[in-house]
């Protein structure tokens, strides 16, 4: 199951600064280090019982398109490509012989990461707990598929 309290904590542990402490200034660093904490948080996610079997494999490529985003200089932007970089994540997972789709729900999950991005008077944990929610809608609005039988489920 993605539970997002998860999320939150790998976040607020590895990736956020303190509440009274600058943001990392090596942006591949910090892709790095929100990268792991989203790969250990979708290695337990499921479709139909199926664990998600690419998961720390593409680590590597969601802290590359995390680069960028973590470069930008407005929150706006950042969150956006945040969550661009999470549905590429998501799509094309493996679960077994599915594979899941692109996120419907990609640019309200953007929304929302751009939100906490900006709201620097936020604790960390509550920054943490607002990212971690629009990852969680980001990765839920994906359908995976499975050639046979002909059905779809939703990632867990």
């Amino acid at each position: 199951m993605l539970d997002p309290a998860t999320l939150a904590a790998a976040l607020e542990r590895d990736w956020l600064p303190p509440d009274d402490g600058p943001w990392h200034g090596d942006a591949p660093a910090s892709a790095g280090a929100l990268a792991g904490a989203v790969a250990g948080w979708f290695a337990g996610a499921q479709a139909a019982g199926i664990p998600c079997a690419t998961a720390a494999a593409r680590r590597g490529q969601l802290a590359g398109q995390l680069v960028p985003a973590l470069q930008a200089q407005d929150a706006a932007l950042a969150g956006q490509q945040i969550a661009l970089a999470l549905a590429l994540y998501v799509t094309g997972q493996s679960f077994g012989p599915g594979v899941a789709g692109p996120p419907l729900a990609t640019a309200v999950g953007g929304s929302s990461i751009a939100a906490a991005l900006a709201a620097i008077q936020l604790p960390r944990s509550a920054r943490a707990q607002q990212v971690a929610g629009a990852a969680q809608v980001v990765a839920v609005s994906a359908v995976v598929a499975f050639p046979q039988p002909p059905f779809t489920a939703p990632i867990t």
